[in-house]
């Protein structure tokens, strides 16, 4: 009786053996196309064997776990390609659209606006007293400084449109390690009472994966089977049960905190995050679209100062009658030469001087005089100060609101020449443009309102000037073919951003930035195409391991079939047997 009874306890561990096989086998058919799920397998072990009649006999089959078919070392660098994708992939869309914004083959590209602008100014060489070729350069400069501006602004919003990005990035990142954290306080819970919570496993690690397509993570996993995810500096996201959130900080919330359980952000790890979307974002607001922005401003910068420059230095169809500069002094008593005194080109003041020329009631040469500039010593009040004293009753300076006034009386009129010194440039007097910068750009007041002061003419040795004379329209056209010193920037996150030069053309220095784009996206293109297929590759070996087979699995259903059916038959022959014997008399 002792043998048929061990006969049916075998029968009976190896169908509930099959049963759980056939279960395995329906749940991995049941997952096939679920997201990171793992093929799990059943695992069966012969019992330890007891002897009966002298003999040692096996006692049947144990189901001592459920196996979930997982290479961790695979996992991570799986999740580490989809994070240097994620970054890519970010980079790459948003410099589609920068690359739109610099778009060469728009008649409104910068490229196309500089050429037509020299072009103009080429027209009022051939015809200095010409008033169509005037108001054909005073609008397409107008359409010019519009387009600087558009294309700042542009600039602008689309680090702007970044920042919400990353302000939504947070959210993700917080709901995602919320979640960890409860998965983490379910799996050590259910693993303390039974086996490995495969499941779960699974889940956490699409989760951290999520995760990684987002921000850097580094995962570790604690002897009772919660996972401690760290991100950038050494914050940590999640460790156990909790979870430690991320903030926007800032002014404008361009910032990234982490946040501890307190609910102070104590940390700024922004320009420490750079994998995934956040570091794609990031790397694109703070270094790419800022060093192409600075190099605008600074191409801005230089073109304005060049040609307002030259234009100080000319007189237009007929002198002032009275000029206001458009660049104001923070402090009137500063030095001119010095930072302090607020002047946006006060680097460009140098030591020397300029002519002012009056002119009588007749348009007549009446006197002139010669203003000194002591670049280190003079401030805005000497220069006034220095006309004053030309001919008092007839021309005067004064200083309204930071800027420089001159004022004729008694019908005179002035003009100006070889300046030496800068200074009328760099107070914005008798210029062609203002602001400092492509998103100030703009046009002089003065010239906006009577387009017979664009200086194309000179004043001569004997204070004559004339309406026929292109001198100065032609020293502006040729700036186009004249190499200055332009600063070149590199913007990094980490080490800050530094300021190189690049001697070139005005011309040649936008065509240098534009090829500088087309690299950097030819470059991100690349890399995104390399990390595409490294996930793809890494994606497909993960699949070999963990994916599920629907031919293997339905190998396995008639496998754990036919042995339920053997395991099924010897409980019928084992029946058959005990019958036979308590019939026997």
């Amino acid at each position: 009786m002792s043998g048929l009874g061990l006969i049916l306890n075998i029968a009976r561990d190896a169908l509930a053996a099959q049963q759980y096989g056939i279960n395995v086998t329906s749940h991995n058919i049941a997952n096939v196309n679920t997201e990171g799920y793992s093929r799990q397998t059943s695992v069966n072990e012969a019992r330890e064997p007891a002897f009966y009649g002298g003999l040692l006999l096996g006692r049947g089959v144990d189901v001592t776990q459920v196996l979930r078919a997982s290479d961790q070392f695979i996992e991570s660098q799986l999740m580490d390609r989809k994070s240097d994708m994620s970054t890519s992939q970010e980079l790459e869309n948003y410099m589609q659209i920068m690359e739109g914004l610099f778009n060469e083959n728009s008649e409104t590209s910068i490229s196309m606006m500089m050429s037509k602008f020299w072009n103009l100014w080429q027209d009022v060489v051939n015809n200095p007293s010409g008033s169509t070729e005037r108001v054909a350069l005073y609008e397409h400069s107008i359409l010019m400084s519009d387009q600087f501006k558009t294309l700042n602004t542009d600039l602008i919003q689309i680090q702007t449109d970044l920042t919400r990005a990353l302000s939504g990035g947070i959210v993700q990142i917080n709901e995602i390690t919320n979640e960890i954290a409860q998965v983490n306080g379910q799996l050590v819970g259910m693993e303390a009472a039974t086996s490995i919570a495969n499941d779960l496993r699974d889940k956490r690690n699409t989760l951290t994966s999520e995760l990684a397509q987002y921000i850097d993570v580094k995962t570790f996993e604690q002897t009772n089977g919660s996972l401690t995810i760290i991100t950038a500096k050494g914050c940590v996201l999640v460790h156990g049960n909790d979870n430690y959130n991320l903030v926007s900080g800032g002014d404008n919330g361009e910032k990234i905190m982490w946040e501890g359980k307190d609910g102070v952000a104590t940390g700024d790890i922004t320009n420490n995050i750079t994998r995934g979307k956040m570091g794609g974002w990031l790397e694109m607001r703070d270094e790419i679209i800022e060093k192409y922005k600075l190099d605008l401003n600074a191409m801005a910068k230089e073109f304005i100062w060049a040609v307002n420059q030259q234009h100080s230095q000319g007189v237009g169809m007929e002198a002032f009658s009275a000029a206001t500069g458009t660049y104001a002094v923070s402090d009137a008593r500063e030095e001119l030469g010095t930072e302090e005194s607020g002047l946006n080109y006060y680097d460009k003041i140098s030591d020397g001087g300029f002519r002012l020329w009056l002119y009588d009631s007749s348009g007549n040469y009446d006197s002139d005089g010669t203003i000194t500039v002591d670049s280190d010593n003079d401030s805005i009040e000497d220069i006034s100060d220095a006309i004053n004293l030309i001919d008092p009753a007839n021309i005067t300076a004064t200083i309204v609101g930071g800027k420089l006034q001159i004022s004729a009386s008694n019908n005179y009129t002035f003009a100006f020449s070889d300046d030496t010194s800068n200074v009328l440039a760099a107070l914005g007097i008798n210029t062609l443009f203002t602001g400092a910068n492509a998103g100030g750009m703009g046009l002089n007041n003065k010239i906006s309102l009577d387009k017979n002061y664009i200086a194309a003419a000179q004043v001569d040795a004997d204070g004559n000037f004339a309406s026929g004379d292109n001198t100065n329209a032609l020293a502006i056209a040729d700036l186009q073919y004249t190499s200055i010193d332009i600063p070149q920037w590199t913007c990094d996150r980490i080490n800050g951003d530094t300021k190189g030069s690049l001697t070139a053309t005005i011309d040649n220095y936008y065509h240098s930035m534009i090829s500088s784009i087309g690299i950097k996206s030819s470059s991100i293109s690349r890399s995104r195409a390399f990390n595409a297929v490294m996930a793809n590759k890494i994606g497909e070996i993960r699949n070999s391991i963990s994916a599920v087979s629907l031919d293997e699995e339905m190998t396995n259903i008639i496998k754990f079939q036919r042995a339920f059916q053997a395991a099924a038959k010897l409980i019928s022959i084992s029946d058959e047997m005990l019958n036979t014997l308590l019939s026997v008399k």
